[in-house]
This record gives C-alpha cells, structure tokens and sequence, in this order.
C-alpha cells in the first residue's frame, strides 16, 4: 500500500499545475501545514534572548510556496530571530515574469501557482510572526514597463553581455535561460523570448536589491544561491557594497545544510592549519569517511541516490571495454552544461564542449590509448536544452574504436569504471576527489574546490592539458591531504538542520513542537548555523 501511495504522489508530482487535481492536492496539503504551524505556535511562548549586538539579516527567498526552502529559510530565520538578531524574508509576490529555478518549459509559469505561492507565503510568515518584505513592494507597473521596453529593444546578443548598476545580469538571464529549457531544445524565438524574460527578472532583482540596502540597511544577506536571475543579480549587487552574503545549500546527507561553497578552499586553509593536530586522518575519521563514501557509491546517500546504483558490480567490464587492446585506459566524466557548478568554472577552456571536443581530437590522434567519456547521469533524469551527448551525436557521429561513449541512461554507473582506469580526466565534478582516493590520477581541465591541492593534476593551458594527459604521473600525490580534504567536505562541511522533515512534496514542514526548540543553547546545530550566518569562520569546529 505504500507504495502504491508513493506512486500517486509522484504521479499528481509530474502534473505541475496542469489538471484540478493536483491543484486540489497541494491546496489541501497547504491547509494542512499551515493547521501544524498554528499548533506549534499555540504550544510556544517567547523566548527571544536580547542580543546587545544585533545584526540585520535579509533572506532572499524569493519563492514563497509550499515547498522545502520556505520551511528551511524560514526556519533559519526563526532561529536568529530567538537568537536576538533582527530578520527580514524576501519574497516575489508576483513581480517577476516567472519563478526562478522552480517553472521551467515543463511546468511553465501559470497563474494559479503564482496567486498560491503568494497566499501561502503571506499566511506562513504571518502565523510564525516572521517579518517579511516582497519585491512587489519596491518597483510598480511603470518601473516594469519601461524595463521590458528596454530589454526589448535590446538585441539578444547584447542581452547576454547586459550590465545594469555594476552587475552583470545578462550571465545570470543565461544561466536561468538554460535551466528553464531542461528537457527541450527551442528554436531561436522561443530561446530569445525567455532570455529577455529572464533578463528583465535580473534587472528587477538588482532594483530591489539596490532599494533594499538603502531602506533596510542589512548586514547580512542569505541566499540559496549566488546564480540565476533574481539570486545571482541581487546577491551580486550586495557584494558589491561589501555586504556579507551567506550562500547556502542542501548537503549530501539528508537534513544537512551546507554554507559558502565558493569559500571551501579558503575555509579548508583555516580548518587545515588551525582545526587539525594531524594533517592526516586518525583510524575513526577514516572509518567515518568510508562509510560514507562506501555509500555514496551504492546509491545510498546523496545526489547519487537519484540515479539509480547499485552495489552490484559489472560482470567483465575489462572485457566490455576490451582493455587488453589499450596501453592506458583514460576515462573522462562530464558535467551537466546547464549546472551551477559551472558558473566561473572555466579555466584552459572556453566551456565544457570545448573541453570535450579538444579532449576527442587528442585521443584521435592515440589509437594505443583509450578514452571513455561517461556522459553525467542527472542527463537521463533532468534533460537539458543542451545535453553532453546531443553535442556528440551532432559534432561526432563517427568515432574512432578507441573512443567510447557510456550514455547516461546505462547500468553502468562512474563507480563501476574504477577498477579499470589509469588515468581520470574531469572539468570540475566531484568523482575526482573520489578518484583520487582510490588512487587513480586525476588531470583536471577547469576549476574545482578540490583543485590545487597537491593532489591533482591542474590544466592552466590547452598545450599544458595534452602536456598533463599523456604524462607518466610518476610524481606522488599528496594523498593523505586529499583524505583530509575528503573528509573536511563530505563529513566536516556538511551541518545537521533537524528542524526539518521531508516524505513528499505533499507532506513536508518543520519538525519542531515548539518554536522554543530555536533558541540559543537548546540544539547545537542551530547555534552553530546561526554563528556561522553571523560571523563567518570554520564549519563544524567541534
């Protein structure tokens, strides 16, 4: 029966807003959550701590409906408001054409989303006594009008370079463009209308991040995340006028928050030099670390969980690959072009199709040497307008034996392969820290917080890159720092955020009795989130 049920849910799930019933669902999921709120309320009495240092904090939320990141921002922002800091939460309401990094050419914005994520929201904060503002608030029909006028007159070649008060939200209109069009390659009309709508969300954003510092006067502002139009745009326009920016995102474990990924490798110096007594694991961390690791690569934890592993090994994948035949056996493993990982990643190479085709042309040229490229995975489960293996199909329909193409709907996971590499080759994924752990050497072509360690081998130049590739890789790695490494990711960066729950999208919220389980000192988690947002420094210093 419980499956039958999970089955349901994920059926009225892939409707998005498309017929009554799933409408009726979430409505009725809704009331529901917000008749829990009004328990835990009922059940709370202050317990605000005065605070002599009290600091301005701005969440731009942004979406506002019945969904996992109101419940976790929310849910920050109630701890530091118990912890005696002054919160604000930042929503849409309506001002922007659609809603970023949610609507997509699959669920297209609509109106009945739109006017419920605005009811939703309004009722949220107003039960949980949670002060809130929206960017409705700060531009109106004029200000809009003009700006889509503007960007419509604006050719779309210009759009993409588009700079509006020092922030450039013509990168960010194309990162939201390439996200929305998962699953769908559009002809140029359709690509250019969304671009412009995007673009228009960016400069509204920078508008209201410009009127929010002068008004509000925050000292910090959290965010979700540091790309797209409306995050990207205004997290970039407080950067600007120095203002501390808390980016946040989900960890690998479940219920587990991660800060500044853009910070790691200045975090990992301090953690490395300050926190540790060894710059090597003792026998429980590395007994932690396995365990871990041990289930990521079963499937068993994280975003790896999505793609369907197994512990089960391929029966004579020598054999498959025809390894004999080979003096080395290289495999390259790509990244999903419309990630946000890629954002700034890009080093000896313009992007990542460049990276793949000079990478093809290479091996071309070395019949002794094998290259396969394992195509990302989250291909098969989250599509892109742009897809690593359309741009094989269209710019390599004729491959030489020595080169073979694992696509991403196959049983054979990048876990599967690693008994018969030699050598790794990533732009910035993280399956090269876990290469490296089991002692396979990594060349990689872009920027990755695991980079320039000691531990890998790092493309600068595109003669460097074939210069690395084809080496001997006869000079040790650091591997004892890379385990340190491993371990301060995957382990020490990753906090524990207990206040929420998750089974489905229809049954999700906090989980709390009381809004006092907030407050300073009663969970250690919470405290150390809150001092983080606050002040910066090391992740899990315990």
């Amino acid at each position: 029966m419980g499956s039958l049920r999970k089955l349901t849910v994920r059926g009225l799930e892939l409707l998005h807003f498309k017929m009554p019933v799933f409408n009726t669902a979430v409505k009725l999921a809704q009331d529901r959550a917000l008749t829990r709120l009004r328990k835990i309320v009922d059940n709370s009495n202050p317990t605000v701590m005065d605070n002599p240092n009290p600091k301005k904090i701005v969440f731009n939320l942004v979406r506002g409906m019945y969904a996992a990141p109101i419940y976790v921002e929310a849910g920050l922002a109630m701890a530091l408001k118990h912890h005696g800091h002054n919160v604000k939460l930042l929503t849409c309401d309506g001002a922007l054409s659609a809603c970023p990094g949610y609507f997509e050419i699959s669920k297209p914005p609509n109106k009945w989303g739109c006017n419920n994520c605005k009811q939703f929201s309004r009722e949220f904060f107003d039960i949980v006594d949670l002060p809130y503002l929206t960017y409705a608030k700060y531009v109106d029909g004029y200000e809009l009008s003009i700006t889509k006028d503007r960007v419509n007159m604006t050719s779309i070649e210009d759009c993409k370079n588009f700079v509006y008060k020092d922030v450039n939200v013509g990168v960010h209109a194309i990162t939201s463009t390439q996200r929305f069009f998962k699953g769908v390659n559009p002809d140029k009309n359709t690509h250019d209308k969304v671009m412009r709508s995007e673009l228009i969300n960016a400069i509204i954003s920078t508008i209201v991040a410009e009127r929010v510092v002068k008004e509000e006067k925050p000292d910090v502002l959290v965010t979700s995340h540091s790309c797209y139009s409306s995050w990207g745009s205004f997290s970039d326009y407080f950067r600007n006028k120095d203002i501390r920016v808390c980016t946040y995102g989900g960890g690998y474990e479940k219920n587990t928050v991660i800060f500044e990924r853009n910070k790691l490798d200045e975090n990992f110096k301090r953690y490395y030099k300050d926190v540790r007594n060894k710059k090597f694991l003792y026998e429980k961390e590395r007994e932690e670390l396995k365990s871990f690791l041990n289930k990521r690569m079963r499937g068993e934890k994280g975003d790896t969980s999505l793609y369907g592993f197994s512990a089960d090994k391929i029966k004579d994948i020598g054999k498959l690959f025809k390894i004999t035949k080979y003096d080395k056996i290289h495999a390259m493993f790509t990244n999903v072009p419309w990630d946000a990982s890629l954002v700034n990643a890009n080093n000896a190479f313009k992007d990542v199709y460049e990276w793949i085709s000079y990478t093809i042309k290479l091996f071309e040229e070395k019949p002794e040497l094998q290259l396969i490229i394992k195509i990302h995975p989250a291909e098969k489960i989250a599509e892109s307008a742009s897809t690593v293996l359309d741009y094989l199909d269209s710019n390599f329909a004729h491959l030489p034996e020595n080169i073979n193409v694992i696509p991403p709907d196959t049983k054979i996971s990048p876990y599967s392969l690693f008994p018969i590499i030699d050598v790794g080759i990533v732009y910035n994924g993280t399956i090269g820290l876990e290469m490296v752990l089991n002692d396979i050497p990594v060349v990689v072509a872009g920027r990755t917080h695991y980079g320039e360690k000691g531990f890998t081998h790092d493309v600068t130049t595109k003669r460097g890159y074939a210069d690395i590739l084809f080496s001997d890789f006869s000079s040790p790695t650091n591997k004892n720092c890379a385990e340190v490494y491993a371990y301060f990711y995957f382990v020490k960066s990753f906090i524990p955020r207990n206040f929420t729950y998750y089974n489905n999208f229809l049954d999700l919220g906090w989980k709390i009795n009381t809004l006092a389980e907030f407050a300073d000192g009663k969970d250690k988690y919470i405290d150390h989130i809150c001092d983080y947002i606050i002040n910066g420094g090391i992740y899990q210093n315990w």
